[in-house]
């Protein structure tokens, strides 16, 4: 390449003298004249150049862009893959969540049923407990109550007796029997007499 470029450099100031030494070392003409000699030889450095190029050059710079055109393709390409398989993912997590929602939901669901069966359960058996102590504490307030009231039937049978036994032993008229019925009935009111 660097051959080329120097060769290229010699060719033109090769070409450039004899114009200059032509014309007494002043140019003629402007920019735009044309100049037989000075058009072959730029042709003919650029048709070099261009077979230079060509056979050096451009091969490597076009297998570079081709190279680097698959690698674009392949990044695309993998791209595409990698987006598939990222919105499969997203889909399947969405799946799980869902199904993980439904799951927690019919746990709850559970739960609450059981903890409501449960707790009417246990009211049920507070419920016949509460029952059992009422009624056992009734029968033993009836059983009291009837021992209560057998020990005042017989403090008044005893009571009677007594005054039955005094009353036949005075042999008292009627006023005395009004006055000792009413020391009797006095007696029952009497919190002694009751017990």
């Amino acid at each position: 390449m660097r051959r080329t470029t120097i060769t290229t450099a010699a060719l033109l100031l090769a070409n450039a003298t004899p114009l200059l030494a032509q014309h007494g070392g002043e140019e003629q003409g402007g920019l735009l004249s044309l100049s037989g000699g000075l058009m072959f030889w730029t042709i003919v450095i650029f048709l070099v150049v261009l077979a230079v190029l060509s056979k050096a050059a451009y091969p490597k710079i076009l297998g570079a862009v081709e190279a680097r055109e698959k690698h674009i393709a392949e990044l695309t390409e993998s791209a595409e893959r990698d987006r598939a398989e990222a919105a499969a993912l997203l889909e399947e997590h969405r799946k799980l969540v869902d199904d993980t929602r439904g799951q927690v939901q019919k746990a709850l669901a559970e739960a609450t049923s059981t903890a409501e069966a449960r707790r009417a359960e246990i009211m049920a058996q507070a419920q016949r407990e509460r029952d059992e102590l009422l009624a056992r504490g009734r029968s033993e307030i009836a059983v009291e109550r009837a021992g209560t009231m057998e020990a005042v039937r017989r403090d008044a049978v005893e009571v009677a007796m007594r005054a039955a036994e005094r009353l036949v032993r005075k042999n008292l008229d009627s006023d005395d029997n009004r006055r000792l019925v009413q020391d009797y009935l006095a007696q029952l009111g009497t919190p002694a007499a009751r017990a």
